[in-house]
């Protein structure tokens, strides 16, 4: 797959390192607002530089695009680059609206070309093998979910943009907290009935909430509780709590571990398994969360290829990225009415 990258900055050089890294891929064009940075990447992947995006996404030479540029660019980039044929891996969120998203979804679906969102959580080894404990029965049938991420705002703001709702459509549940949206979506099996709160009362950006609350429905009736924050003193974290009739699986990372518990039946004396990815705590050690960041790129960029053939994977579609982006959105609806926000799956 010849790939072409829009956006060379933090997350797309770490994109461009995942593409570089994998057999059967090539980074064939960059394109950065930035020309030094754009010449940058190209002259360590040995990849051609546009000084414009638009020619980027014209050139018969690539198949598919990495659109790693900040929100509000998200919509035309896309659009265009599916247009002109190719297969686009967004960044999240895909748009900063859900309207922006729609438009997105239908000129993918018109196109006849995969539109994904870059959701790279789903790949990460704990969140994988929670989601096989819950598909096997281990756990027995799903009852509800509980999420979380959050960081303490300060030096983790990477741009000041990503405060600024004009560029981010909202705060942290559409900043850091998209992720946990999209995996409790996932793991829930959809969602038709949002009821949320919000808080503002350190950074007070505004606009931006620093802690987004939120009460989910799927539409069988299993609920969910999330919430995404700013003001994590502790540091950076995630994780996402299933719970079934039979047992319970925790996905965290730092450090990457998944735990399970399960009995037999209700009542009886509970078993239990840790997973701890020793192997990944040493890369970390020598190369940073990075390595864990890049890592999780390449298998999101093999599903994105096997989807490209028509392959089922656990990518995540642009019309993924779309539901968690409207279930962030009627967050902010009901924080505004005091009543739920109803949506279709």
């Amino acid at each position: 797959m010849r790939v072409g990258l829009i956006g060379c900055g933090m997350a797309g050089s770490q994109r461009a390192v995942a593409v570089a890294g994998l057999p059967g891929f090539r980074l064939a064009c960059v394109a950065d607002v930035d020309a030094a940075r754009a010449r940058g990447s190209a002259e360590r992947f040995g990849a051609a530089v546009e000084p414009e995006w638009s020619r980027l996404v014209r050139r018969e030479d690539i198949d598919a695009v990495i659109v790693s540029s900040p929100p509000p660019l998200h919509r035309e980039m896309c659009i265009e680059a599916l247009q002109q044929g190719k297969h686009v891996l967004c960044e999240k969120p895909l748009a900063r609206s859900p309207e922006e998203c729609r438009e997105m979804v239908h000129v993918a679906e018109q196109a006849g070309r995969v539109l994904a969102t870059g959701f790279n959580y789903r790949f990460y080894p704990a969140v994988a093998l929670a989601k096989r404990f819950l598909d096997s029965g281990q756990i027995g049938e799903l009852d509800h979910v509980r999420s979380y991420t959050g960081h303490p705002g300060g030096s983790e703001f990477t741009h000041p943009w990503v405060h600024d709702p004009a560029v981010m459509g909202g705060g942290t549940l559409m900043d850091n907290g998209i992720h946990i949206v999209d995996l409790t979506r996932c793991f829930l099996g959809g969602v038709v009935e949002v009821k949320g709160f919000s808080t503002g009362r350190v950074w007070k950006f505004e606009g931006c909430e620093d802690n987004g609350f939120a009460l989910l429905r799927s539409p069988s009736g299993k609920v969910a509780v999330l919430q995404a924050s700013w003001t994590e003193w502790r540091g950076y974290r995630f994780w996402i709590e299933v719970y079934g009739t039979r047992g319970c699986v925790r996905a965290s990372y730092p450090p990457m571990a998944a735990q399970v518990v399960w009995v037999d039946r209700p009542g009886r004396p509970a078993r239990r398994r840790l997973h701890v990815f020793p192997m990944l705590q040493v890369m970390e050690r020598l190369h940073s969360y990075r390595w864990t960041a890049q890592r999780s790129f390449m298998d999101e960029l093999t599903a994105f290829a096997r989807a490209v053939r028509g392959e089922p994977t656990p990518l995540a579609s642009g019309r993924d990225g779309l539901k968690a982006v409207e279930i962030a959105h009627a967050v902010y609806r009901t924080v505004e009415t005091g009543r739920s926000a109803f949506l279709e799956e």
